[in-house]
């Protein structure tokens, strides 16, 4: 568990921005999950991230931040384990929804009508 706050990208955040998503208890940092999930939900799509973290955030602690080759050497590493989990994920999924998504626009009146 934790909260995802999604800044701008493609960059590493500051060390000042870095301490103040901490101390606002947000325990990851990203830059894609926003879009996603509006537009899911503008679809009434069910919608669950999935986070690979790189690294432990580049500016929190004292000394160099982290570098893109770190970042992607651990990318490739979380890749290995995301595979098999993807498709853990997939088998796993029900044949018919019963969450609240494919309702969510219930009582909307849009401009289109969705698929």
């Amino acid at each position: 568990g934790g909260t995802l706050v999604v800044i701008e990208g493609p960059r590493f955040s500051t060390r000042a921005e870095s301490r103040w998503y901490a101390s606002q208890g947000w325990t990851l940092i990203g830059m894609t999950g926003h879009p996603e999930a509006v537009l899911a939900r503008e679809l009434a799509l069910c919608y669950t991230p999935l986070c690979l973290v790189t690294d432990l955030d580049a500016g929190i602690e004292e000394g160099e931040g982290v570098t893109m080759e770190e970042v992607f050497r651990v990318f490739g590493e979380n890749i290995t384990r995301l595979r098999p989990l993807v498709a853990d994920v997939i088998k796993a999924l029900p044949t018919d929804r019963t969450c609240p998504c494919p309702t969510s626009l219930d009582g909307m009146n849009l401009p289109l009508e969705l698929p």
